[in-house]
């Protein structure tokens, strides 16, 4: 709520708001409510997704945004997905708010993965060259840094926690201003390198739900089976999990920098196989957990 408030006050006081980014922040209000309500009561994973369902399509309906091309994903042309885009820019959005809610397992994690995403999309603008209305961002970067303090009790013994209105709200405003900065004649970040920015709690929540899956069990259902459960079980303190995650997230940020400045054809291979790599070790995760206690 602290994050919510000092940037909603400060975006509606001080800077100019266009057509779109009303629409993100309503919409972003709607799925932060969400959030709260089932913080404080329980509202069910159908309920969540078909009111984070309903604010995708009020946003798409109210700006005409949504993922229309996936770019030249593969070196011969561009991936173009017309009006299919609809579902599928819902799903996705879907998909990321999620991830941001499943990865929220320890102090900071939600809140650094955030701050590390934003960071990325800035960095992929500045090689760009283009940086384009995201004041809003700036904003959200500068409010969840007393947020990590507090939460992490550095400046307080007293903590405050993301919830799920926070990490839902993280994770929807960080997606649609990927699909806005990824979208339309003004583009300024290839699709692929989007993928880059949200990287860890998108290959974490995909690889937990296949896993969940694969036993027979609900995608949604809680476990201990996260990243940040599997360093934690190899005998690496909280603190220390945060730091090797959130190195991991900034690591790969500059390795799709590095690919798009030098290789860009190769984004999307470059990507598999890091997600390919990312779940062979999870698949194996006790030999992982075996290594690092060794180290």
């Amino acid at each position: 709520m602290a994050i919510y408030t000092g940037l909603m006050v400060t975006l509606l006081a001080f800077l100019p708001v266009s057509e779109k980014i009303a629409y993100l922040l309503g919409t972003a209000s709607f799925i932060m409510l969400t959030g709260l309500i089932d913080d404080i009561r329980d509202l069910g994973v159908r309920v969540r997704l078909l009111i984070q369902a309903v604010a995708s399509l009020a946003m798409i309906a109210g700006t005409g945004l949504y993922i229309e091309s996936l770019g030249d994903l593969f070196g011969f042309g561009e991936v173009y997905l017309g009006l299919w885009g609809i579902p599928f820019t819902v799903l996705a959005v879907i998909g990321v708010i999620n991830a941001f809610n499943m990865v929220d397992g320890i102090d900071g994690l939600a809140g650094g993965l955030s701050l590390v995403a934003i960071l990325g999309i800035l960095a992929f603008e500045g090689l760009a060259g283009n940086y384009r209305n995201v004041d809003y961002l700036l904003l959200l970067a500068c409010a969840l840094v007393p947020f990590l303090l507090a939460n992490l009790g550095i400046i307080s013994r007293r903590k405050i926690f993301m919830g799920d209105a926070g990490s839902m709200f993280m994770g929807y405003v960080i997606t649609w201003t990927l699909i806005n900065l990824t979208q339309g004649e003004s583009q300024v970040i290839e699709p692929v390198n989007a993928l880059w920015c949200v990287a860890i709690p998108v290959m974490d929540t995909l690889g937990v739900m296949y896993r969940r899956i694969k036993r027979g069990q609900s995608p949604f259902q809680p476990d201990r089976e996260h990243l940040h459960h599997i360093f934690m079980r190899a005998g690496f303190c909280a603190r220390k999990t945060l730091l090797t995650i959130l190195g991991s997230a900034v690591a790969i940020i500059l390795l799709g920098l590095v690919i798009e400045a030098v290789f860009p054809a190769l984004a999307l291979y470059g990507f598999s196989a890091l997600f390919l790599g990312y779940g062979y070790l999870l698949m194996h995760a006790w030999k992982l957990q075996k290594l690092m206690k060794g180290h």
